[in-house]
Formats: C-alpha cells, structure tokens, sequence
C-alpha cells in the first residue's frame, strides 16, 4: 500500500529531492508517494516525488521516481492529485516538461506530449475522466 502526501514543509522537500537525486526546486509545491507498513502509518520507502508551480498554467517540473522503480500505478496517483489541487486552484491548463521524469511514466498520465511539452486541459479532463482524449 503507498499514500500520496503534499508537502508542507521545505526541509522534507530537499531531502526527498536528495533521496531520489532530483533537483530541488526551491519555488515549487511538491508532492510525495511513498510505500507503507502493514500498519498502514510508517513509511518504509519514499517513492516518488512531483515539483510543480502554479499560474496562470499549472507546470510540473518533476514527476521522479527512483531509478529501478517500476510501478507506475503510484506514480499516475501522484500526478493525478498534483492535477487535482492545480484545479481545484482554479487553473485550467497544465504542462508537464519532457525531462520531468522517466517517458515511460510521462507518457501513462493522460497528458498529450506537443510543441516538447506535455499538455494537459484539465477541465475537460475533470469532466470525463474515463472518456479524456485530448489528441
């Protein structure tokens, strides 16, 4: 089971950064996901990490998962929920950069890759999320 958190405080910003040998991005919001314990409360292992600024478009700059990871369920979520405050934020355009994390995971979050830029219209994605298809 993993949880999908945003992250308050810079300190724990900075050193999941240097866990995951991703950039910290001082300006940005962040997201974590990381594996949990039976007990479903302690953390055993952070699993990724999502930078992103607001706007009058929402950008992520960091999608980044540890380099032998490979479930990317985790990874989608944490995007997902990044896209879920950029809208409830009231923003209603969202990009991802092409070097914000493994293509593989890119490519599985909904967002279209054009002009070297994922996009990402996120209130016809909010209307019919099962139905998206940007292209």
């Amino acid at each position: 089971m993993y949880i999908v958190r945003p992250i308050a405080e810079r300190e724990k910003q900075k050193k999941i950064c240097a866990a995951l040998s991703v950039p910290y991005i001082a300006n940005a919001l962040s997201y974590y996901a990381a594996n949990l314990a039976p007990d479903r409360e302690t953390v055993t292992e952070i699993i990724g990490i999502c930078q992103f600024t607001v706007g009058d478009i929402g950008q992520i700059l960091t999608l980044s998962c540890p380099p032998a990871f490979t479930e990317d369920e985790a990874m989608i979520v944490l995007c997902r929920a990044v896209m879920y405050f950029m809208r409830r934020a009231g923003i209603k355009r969202a990009v991802m950069f092409p070097d914000a994390g493994p293509v593989e995971i890119l490519s599985k979050t909904g967002f279209v890759l054009r002009d070297d830029l994922y996009h990402m219209d996120l209130e016809a994605f909010y209307k019919a999320p099962c139905k998206y298809n940007a292209e």
